[in-house]
């Protein structure tokens, strides 16, 4: 096993990774991240084994046929008013697209997407969503019924949930009270408001595919590379390939709980890249926070498709 201590701003990330010998050369890890008191930004660096891997036909613009799939019928569609599971594309230049599952038979599966610009045939992986009750799981640094974790949709809403650590997921609706949870979708980041500085632990599979993560106009971007053993250079990251150049921006946040915006960088396009938004300088040495989040603005939805942390 390979132990690796990252320091991101002042959040002390420890992370452990291990091989395990199988035919697709998965790393299995863990990651443990502090948080100050206030407000903090954080994603996910892990994510679940696949239930099934193998290859895909479409069959629509919303619905495939999967070559082995074994699973009841609807056994993969939401429950409790949350999607449980997602297919995502790992192969050929749609490779890391994913999209929630919202029914499926033992051969068919019907997806929240809209499939039309993907090929006939793709690889793909299915695999259960990261939801924030697993996240905190068992958490003692969170206090009840005062911290709170907040993630933003893509119509620029809000979602929040408020500590209760009684709650069968460890989170109510702070509105009515009940058992609430979210699912954490691949690069996105949530937002920790918190009384006092704690920690929480994730663990799963390092990703060993590019990540496709959606930036909305309408929207607040909070997204994180996803990367646990790693912090990406920003200008390497692919991030810029589709901004609006002299328009779209990325901002890092500080770390000591206020929750401010540290740098801003602004695309400028090739050859110049990210420059400083004040000198219009080309910056180097600027590193994304592996599993921290940043903010990016942009004039017109858009993706990033964020590099695997992990090639076997």
């Amino acid at each position: 096993m390979k132990k690796i201590n990252l320091l991101i701003g002042t959040f002390l990330t420890t992370v452990a990774l291990s091989h395990a010998v199988d035919s697709y050369s998965d790393v299995v890890g863990y990651s443990k991240s502090s948080f100050p008191a206030g407000t903090s930004g954080h994603g996910v660096g892990f994510v679940k084994a696949a239930i099934f891997t193998g290859s895909a036909t479409k069959l629509s613009s919303s619905s495939i046929t999967v070559n082995g799939l074994t699973s009841a019928n609807n056994s993969l569609a939401p429950s409790g008013g949350l999607p449980t599971h997602y297919v995502e594309i790992t192969s050929g230049t749609n490779e890391g697209l994913n999209a929630d599952i919202v029914s499926n038979t033992g051969t068919t599966v019907v997806l929240d997407a809209d499939l039309s610009n993907v090929g006939s045939t793709e690889q793909i992986v299915i695999r259960p969503h990261v939801k924030a009750s697993e996240v905190f799981a068992g958490n003692g640094s969170l206090v009840d019924y005062t911290d709170t974790l907040l993630v933003y949709n893509a119509d620029g809403s809000t979602f929040t949930l408020l500590r209760d650590s009684t709650a069968p997921s460890g989170w109510v609706d702070p509105n009515l009270f009940t058992p609430a949870d979210v699912v954490i979708y691949p690069g996105q980041a949530f937002l920790l408001s918190t009384s006092a500085s704690g920690s929480f632990t994730t663990s799963g599979l390092v990703k060993s595919t590019a990540t496709v993560i959606p930036l909305y106009a309408s929207s607040l971007n909070y997204i994180s590379a996803g990367n646990p053993s790693s912090n990406p250079d920003i200008q390497t990251s692919g991030l810029g390939a589709s901004l609006a150049a002299y328009v779209d921006t990325v901002a890092t946040l500080v770390t000591n709980g206020s929750f401010e915006q540290g740098a801003t960088y602004l695309w400028a396009g090739a050859p110049d890249n990210f420059i400083d938004p004040n000198l219009f300088s080309t910056v180097s040495g600027v590193t994304l926070p592996g599993t921290g989040a940043i903010l990016v603005s942009v004039s017109a939805d858009t993706t990033w498709k964020a590099p695997a942390p992990y090639k076997p």
